[in-house]
């Protein structure tokens, strides 16, 4: 059928059938993948109230919890539900990631078509944004569901603001304020949101002046009609989503202040950090049109303010000639500015971490250049010949991303893989020397992993940051049993962060193999004072106290291991000992039936039961469970 015969519906429908087709060519390996360990475990891997899946508790707890030093309830409780749906299977976690990446590139074409009548720049703009290797890292990476979550909610705002403007009222406004809230639920950078919005009112919403936009459109390229307003009235309009904007901020920087990531002055001094931004500007464009080496992290070096003035020219000419062709081409500093300005919260400025930029940054922002590479390379286009020559050239381009990006996503399978990816493309990257030393430790390499642990610690060597390498490298010592080392070690780690609880429960734990059970004791507290919520913990402490002859102390311990982790088996057959030696037997019982309610085949607890049964006089109970312990583990044949 030729073009000219299909309705719009039928070319949407094509359209989107790509987008998926496209999305899923370049994505489907990534259901193979595993976890990462680098952010996965904060969120996922070694997140206890992740993994307690979707209850009252974790569903208020989430608006409370800060240990990833931000506030994102949402993206939070999305991790609870995936842990309850696929548990560890990281593949499941990956799926939930594309599925809304889908949904996001969409929804873009939908957004974009409904506020403009184009089909084909629409579907131009969803397609780079579907496949380009900088999206990679927001898809591939679990822990950056936050990414792809909140900018589903920043799409779904702009959808809802669309139709509020076609006729303005409360009714149609509450779904904007509604949606918008829950993307700063899911990650506070749509602050920048609002500001869009205002882009979007001069173009291609046409709110404000005269009519004169619409001349310049095609005949499929009508813009929404839209009642005319003033800028004064437009700002006012937005008074909500600016107050939730306010709001976002300050418990944005509340909770990266609790988690000690923004960078001292010490670290990044200001024109240190002035200068990597202006710098970063330009990278992000080069990666947009070239884009090569790119890593999950990229360390953050001193330049100084004369190596940005290239890039601060650039981005200055580029400015001035989206503003000069305001008129003519709104596309272009609309384009731009959307550039510019989702790119604030996360340039450096404030800067929170160690890395110059990141891929990831670069979700939202790069939508508004995709806008003005289609809008103007479909005005270059107005004969027939160059329009069959632009389109040929699309499609070449989006073939070229398509592939480059099926390439870069096959670094994201494991830690191994991405992290030796960044020691290639990046000079002194301590932090891929941290993970690949981490990764060493769980194969029992542990020199190899010392060695890496050094090589990140003196890249890094007066970084504040350093304590996780100090940290690391404190956990592959104690594994050689080197404990004297591996405590100075971590007490380095704790001059440099002394809220670095894991060190003090590291140290505890070199203090109990000692029979320092008192020094153990006083290091667990010190780690569950500043983490109360990690069940580790709490069960370390619990088996001191069992070892000092402590037994209330120890059960209000593994209590406080239920609390957190309610289906931890461990826990519920320390509770079960403890009472059952104290001759609490209905009390013992319950845990130990609980443990096997969890676990079927835990043969301790069936051991136990068969014990307590017998000892109440019930022995086909006690038979039966003696023998399921057998079965399980036949040494438990071996006690008499």
């Amino acid at each position: 059928m030729p073009i000219g015969l299909i309705t719009d519906h039928q070319k949407k429908a094509m359209v989107i059938l790509g987008l998926i087709v496209l999305i899923l060519a370049v994505y489907w390996q990534v259901q193979y993948f595993e976890f990462v360990n680098y952010d996965d475990q904060l969120y996922v891997t070694q997140n206890f109230k992740t993994q307690s899946g979707v209850t009252w508790e974790s569903f208020f707890g989430a608006f409370t919890d800060l240990r990833s030093s931000n506030w994102h309830p949402l993206t939070m409780l999305s991790h609870a539900l995936d842990w309850q749906l696929f548990g560890d299977k990281a593949g499941g976690h990956h799926w939930t990631n594309l599925i809304i990446h889908i949904f996001n590139t969409v929804f873009l074409f939908l957004l974009l078509n409904t506020m403009t009548g184009a089909i084909w720049r629409s579907a131009a703009v969803a397609a780079l944004f579907a496949v380009h290797p900088m999206n990679v890292e927001s898809v591939a990476w679990i822990a950056e569901r936050k990414n792809v979550l909140s900018t589903f909610f920043w799409i779904v705002t702009m959808q809802f603001y669309t139709w509020y403007v076609r006729k303005p009222g409360w009714k149609r406004y509450w779904p904007i304020v509604i949606s918008f809230a829950l993307g700063l639920m899911s990650k506070p950078m749509l602050v920048t949101l609002p500001f869009v919005l205002l882009l979007m009112d001069y173009w291609p919403l046409n709110r404000i002046g005269s009519d004169g936009h619409s001349k310049l459109l095609s005949e499929d390229d009508r813009s929404a009609r839209a009642e005319k307003a003033k800028w004064t009235f437009l700002v006012w309009e937005k008074i909500p989503l600016f107050i939730l904007t306010t709001i976002s901020i300050a418990l944005t920087v509340y909770a990266a202040n609790y988690g000690n990531t923004i960078a001292n002055n010490n670290d990044v001094p200001l024109l240190s950090r002035i200068s990597n931004a202006l710098l970063s500007y330009a990278v992000y464009l080069q990666k947009l049109i070239w884009p090569t080496n790119l890593t999950v992290f990229y360390p953050l070096k001193g330049i100084l303010m004369q190596e940005a003035i290239p890039a601060a020219v650039l981005l200055l000419v580029i400015t001035v000639i989206c503003c000069k062709y305001y008129k003519k081409y709104p596309y272009l500093p609309v384009g731009w500015f959307w550039y510019l300005g989702t790119l604030v919260p996360v340039i450096g400025i404030v800067q929170v971490g160690l890395q110059s930029m990141a891929d990831r940054y670069a979700y939202v922002p790069f939508i508004g250049i995709f806008i003005m590479f289609s809008w103007a390379v479909a005005d270059l286009g107005r004969s027939r010949l160059l329009q069959k020559v632009t389109m040929s050239l699309m499609v070449m381009v989006i073939i070229c991303l398509s592939v480059t990006a099926q390439h870069q996503v096959g670094y994201w399978k494991n830690s191994f893989s991405l992290f030796e990816r960044a020691l290639r493309v990046t000079k002194d990257n301590f932090m891929a020397h941290v993970v690949i030393g981490n990764e060493l430790v769980k194969q029992e390499k542990f020199d190899e992993a010392i060695a890496h642990f050094y090589k990140a610690i003196n890249i890094n060597l007066k970084s504040s940051a350093n304590y996780v390498a100090f940290g690391s490298l404190g956990i592959a010592l104690s594994a050689q049993n080197k404990k004297t080392e591996a405590i100075a070690a971590f007490k380095e780690a704790l001059s440099i962060n002394p809220t670095y609880d894991e060190a003090f429960h590291r140290i505890g734990l070199i203090y109990f193999d000692d029979g320092r059970v008192d020094d153990a004791i006083a290091e667990y507290q010190k780690a569950i004072l500043l983490y109360n919520d990690y069940p580790l913990y709490h069960s370390s402490l619990g088996n001191a106290y069992i070892a000092k002859g402590r037994t209330e102390d120890a059960i209000k311990e593994y209590k406080e291991v239920l609390r957190i982790q309610p289906a931890n088996i461990y826990a519920h057959n320390n509770l079960g000992l403890l009472y059952m030696n104290s001759g609490r037997l209905e009390e013992a019982l319950k845990h130990f039936q609980e443990a096997i309610r969890i676990q079927p085949l835990f043969a301790n607890a069936h051991y136990r039961l068969s014990v307590i049964f017998k000892e109440k006089g019930q022995s086909n109970k006690a038979l039966y469970h003696y023998n399921e312990a057998v079965r399980i583990n036949p040494s438990f044949g071996e006690i008499k």
